[in-house]
């Protein structure tokens, strides 16, 4: 297999995914959302780029619709739900489709569009998302970043499914440079992720904003055992 990594949605290229297995991670908050929602229950996740189309989305296709999403870590208004994995319960999604904006990882969802597969990974499925991912050629790994910079935590997600990678195929698993460092952030720091994440932008934006619980949750390596891609354009949980 051939593995390169991407450390932002604004570096994303058609040229860069297309006829590529892309793998989208936004850790601080939008895929450990995506994978939360969906194994609690949730029928499929939307991914759209502004509030506008969600409305619409709603507008157009009556009722089971949560608006789900986030600026610069805020509800938006006249939504349902903050960019919260711990709103995402059984009780909430069971049965709903969740229509989702957020400021960074539904920008990197659309940039991927032309990718050949796409899946939604975080560190709570990274492991299950490895195992797909090596019976795969040509895989790229997409850090949603933070206004389009890059961002320790989703680096650090992306390094970790990169060693289960390397574990799994050794030789076999071809890394471009951008992939051997993101391997080696995460190896260095794999004793304690918080004490490097908690240094970078987006994570004290949270912290600031009092949303503890949450970041310990984005946290939970393999917590969830679920795959989740794109079919149709909707992001829904492998069977």
């Amino acid at each position: 297999m051939n593995l390169d990594v991407i450390f932002s949605w604004s570096e994303v290229t058609p040229e860069r995914v297309k006829g590529r297995i892309a793998v989208v991670i936004d850790v601080l908050r939008a895929t450990s959302v995506m994978v939360t929602a969906l194994n609690n229950g949730a029928l499929k996740v939307i991914p759209v780029l502004t509030p506008d189309e969600a409305f619409e989305y709603k507008k157009n296709n009556g009722k089971d619709i949560l608006l789900v999403g986030e600026r610069h870590a805020d509800i938006i208004e006249g939504f349902d739900f903050s960019n919260s994995p711990l709103d995402m319960s059984p009780i909430s999604v069971t049965n709903q489709t969740v229509v989702m904006t957020t400021t960074n990882g539904t920008k990197a969802i659309r940039a991927a569009e032309e990718a050949k597969e796409l899946y939604i990974a975080s560190f709570l499925n990274a492991r299950s998302t490895a195992q797909i991912l090596a019976q795969q050629d040509d895989v790229v790994l997409i850090a949603s970043g933070s206004n389009g910079s890059f961002t320790m935590e989703d680096t650090l997600c992306m390094g970790y499914i990169t060693n289960l990678l390397k574990s799994e195929l050794g030789n076999a698993l071809g890394l471009t440079d951008a992939a051997l460092a993101a391997r080696q952030l995460f190896i260095n720091a794999q004793q304690n992720l918080l004490a490097l994440a908690s240094q970078g932008k987006h994570y004290r934006l949270l912290k600031s904003k009092g949303l503890d619980d949450d970041i310990r949750y984005c946290f939970s390596l393999d917590s969830i055992n679920l795959v989740c891609y794109r079919k149709n354009g909707e992001i829904v949980a492998l069977k």
